[in-house]
């Protein structure tokens, strides 16, 4: 199928996209993906059918995304796993909505620019992800992050359990208050735990008869010396092995799904284990395994935009036109 019958496709089926936006958004797409050079309203005009002036205005227009993507989803597998992730974007000058200073992975450091918030799904059997929609980071004066990454999650739980209920998060996001914010809203999360992080075995013993706390744990969870009788093998390589099983996470205070991989050094002893969880207690080993490493594709889809996409080239200064290009860009 090409761009021009799938994009006229998803456009007919949304009735708040009139005919000259649809248009507009047809020659857009085209136009999008095969710009050469910078990506900004002159050398659209330049390459397009359109004046400036015209990008200009359609860009200051609103247009659902969202919807949009929901619509482009139905057409891959079944299987699917969504995946956050912030991404930094350089950008100097004073007068860009929300410009600050942030993290940048690449840098590892602070840095000065914009944060994009991504929201993706990927395709699990073709290992594949697809942008579903992009927030620029704006905190409000004394708003906390980890809250703030939460809030975008909860605010669409509607739309995105229709597509899938596991999101797939890094380490970052292992914090109690925003699993507890985003589980209560329906979702299931799968991130990574600290390597030391405090875990417990579930006592599935006698429990002593009268008044008092019935005994809930039968130990510390030592990630190197497993209690097979309560961790089984669920997947295994030459150089390293995953263990599956139920686990008390002290820092957030509930049962979760987890699996222990120890990995080896070449003379067979263990060198480190990882420990990743789900909220999902019923969730194989393997699936939990799995979705977790998939994080990863969402990097690919900032790669592609920052690289060949023009994240980065949007010239203008209102709000309005930054959110058009960052949200909408086709990556």
């Amino acid at each position: 199928m090409s761009i021009e019958i799938l994009t006229s496709t998803i456009l007919s089926k949304m009735s708040n996209v009139g005919k000259w936006q649809a248009k507009f958004f047809i020659g857009l797409t085209n136009l999008w993906l095969g710009l050469r050079g910078r990506y900004h309203f002159e050398n659209l005009s330049r390459q397009g059918d359109l004046s400036s002036e015209s990008y200009r205005a359609n860009f200051s227009k609103s247009f659902d995304f969202k919807i949009f993507n929901l619509e482009l989803f139905k057409y891959l597998g079944v299987e699917k796993v969504w995946v956050l992730d912030p991404t930094f974007l350089n950008k100097s000058g004073k007068k860009t909505p929300g410009i600050g200073y942030f993290w940048s992975g690449c840098k590892q450091k602070v840095s000065r620019g914009i944060e994009l918030v991504g929201i993706a799904v990927v395709d699990v059997e073709n290992y594949t992800s697809f942008h579903y929609h992009a927030t620029q980071t704006i905190l409000s004066k004394g708003q906390d992050l980890l809250a703030y990454y939460a809030d975008l999650l909860v605010k669409d739980a509607f739309n995105l359990l229709t597509v899938s209920k596991y999101v797939a998060v890094d380490a970052y996001f292992s914090k109690k208050s925003f699993i507890d914010s985003v589980t209560q809203a329906g979702l299931h999360l799968i991130t990574r735990m600290r390597d030391d992080a405090a875990m417990y075995y579930a006592y599935t013993g006698l429990q002593r008869t009268g008044r008092g706390r019935k005994k809930q744990f039968s130990g510390k969870i030592d990630t190197k010396n497993l209690d097979l009788s309560d961790f089984r093998a669920c997947l295994q390589e030459d150089d390293w092995t995953a263990f599956e099983g139920l686990a008390y996470a002290k820092a957030l205070k509930r049962w979760v799904k987890t699996v222990v991989v120890q990995n080896y050094k070449t003379d067979g002893s263990i060198k480190n284990c990882k420990i990743f969880i789900s909220t999902d207690l019923t969730m194989t080993g393997i699936d939990l395994y799995l979705y977790y490493h998939l994080r990863y594709q969402i990097e690919f889809v900032y790669r592609d935009a920052k690289q060949h996409l023009g994240l980065t080239h949007c010239q203008s200064t209102q709000q309005q036109r930054l959110d058009f290009h960052r949200t909408g860009d086709p990556a």
